[in-house]
């Protein structure tokens, strides 16, 4: 069906993307995943230190806001959209922010059958980015480790 693949190659914000897709159900998966893995967090931190850890959360956090700027945006195509959530998703997994993974490979999955983000999506991403960092707030609290 090429006339529906032209039909989904640029995605535009001021055109819902539902008049003519699906929304994509996340729901399931990512939202009973935890926002934090603290042992995998801790695994981390023992192996890059702490100063490494605090600021590969800091790029990490930096990152996933211009992201979700440049989604809410709108105007990517499908290319742009694929690889937006696929980076989303490696660096969620490296910073152990499993719920944000999870997101990211829904949200390519569906880049890869030319459906974009909502905004109840994006804010999802949005939603799942201050968890985590709330997480490793504490979680660097309780380890003793200043400016987490």
């Amino acid at each position: 069906n090429h006339q529906g693949r032209n039909q989904a190659t640029t995605l535009d914000r001021k055109h819902s993307m539902t008049t003519y897709a699906p929304t994509v159900n996340h729901d399931a998966a990512a939202d009973d995943a935890a926002a934090f893995d603290a042992v995998e967090f801790g695994a981390l931190s023992e192996m890059i230190g702490e100063d490494g850890v605090r600021e590969m959360v800091e790029i990490f956090a930096t990152e996933t806001r211009q992201r979700l700027r440049r989604l809410t945006a709108g105007g990517q195509n499908c290319a742009t959209l694929v690889r937006e959530m696929h980076t989303l998703k490696g660096a969620a997994g490296t910073v152990a922010a499993p719920r944000l993974a999870l997101l990211g490979r829904a949200f390519e999955q569906a880049a890869q059958r030319g459906i974009g983000p909502t905004s109840d999506d994006l804010k999802a991403i949005d939603t799942a980015l201050e968890a985590f960092l709330a997480a490793v707030q504490t979680w660097s609290k309780a380890a003793g480790i200043s400016g987490g």
